[in-house]
């Protein structure tokens, strides 16, 4: 007797073939890289090498750049800016005949000098510098704020007890030094 169709069990497919390799291979990752830079500096150093005698050498794509002249080119940058500030000044400078007493220093202190004196500081983040001298009986007195040597503010006092004062800020906006004597 035969087996109804309803009671039959399907045959079994067959598995399906994995797809074919392909013998052609691709690169990928750091390897692919590689390939390609070897690629790019052979083909620079051909034609750098290939050229005539007496002819300009071939310009050299940035990939095949030497990577040194780029990392001493960054590291020369913050050393020049470094330097920069470094020389950044602020002189103070009185001279006169007489006694003065006199008082210099940026916001928040009082250093204390003698005529003729010429101080030199590194120009640090104070907003404000100042010099005071005032005459003791007689004489005549001149002070000068300078930043990076140039002068910003000069101030002259004589006879009896008079004061000159220099006295420079910086303006927050344009980041420049100005003369903010009060009279």
């Amino acid at each position: 007797m035969s087996t109804p169709p309803w009671a039959q069990q399907p045959p079994h497919p067959q598995a399906p073939e994995p797809p074919k390799k392909s013998k052609v291979k691709t690169c990928a990752g750091a390897g692919c890289l590689g390939i390609v830079g070897v690629v790019i500096l052979g083909g620079v150093i051909s034609v750098a090498g290939g050229g005539k005698s007496g002819s300009a050498p071939a310009a050299q794509s940035p990939a095949a750049a030497p990577s040194h002249s780029d990392h001493s080119a960054k590291a020369a940058a913050p050393q020049s800016g470094a330097r920069k500030k470094e020389s950044q000044t602020v002189t103070y400078v009185v001279t006169g005949t007489g006694g003065a007493d006199i008082q210099y220093g940026p916001a928040g202190s009082s250093a204390q000098g003698t005529v003729p004196m010429n101080v030199t500081k590194p120009l640090r983040n104070p907003q404000y510098y100042s010099i005071t001298a005032q005459l003791q009986g007689g004489g005549h007195v001149t002070c000068q704020l300078k930043v990076n040597g140039k002068v910003i503010s000069q101030s002259t006092a004589s006879g009896g007890y008079n004061i000159a004062t220099c006295e420079i800020s910086k303006d927050i906006f344009s980041g420049k030094w100005k003369d903010t004597n009060a009279g």
